[in-house]
């Protein structure tokens, strides 16, 4: 998707790699958020369902 070591320009290395670092970040966050639903959403009223994944 991010292919920014096939980009010979500087600039646009750059952008692609900018690009995949928010990705990344944006994913990890993705993630947290579902392991913080998981772990206390009924508490907060936040599931539909039953969790996930627990955590103990």
């Amino acid at each position: 998707m991010h292919g920014f070591w096939k980009e010979t320009d500087a600039q646009a290395r750059q952008l692609e790699k900018g690009s995949l670092h928010r990705d990344l970040a944006l994913a990890g966050v993705a993630l947290m958020l579902l392991v913080l639903i998981a772990h206390v959403g009924s508490d907060l009223g936040l599931t539909i369902t039953g969790p996930l994944c627990g955590i103990d």
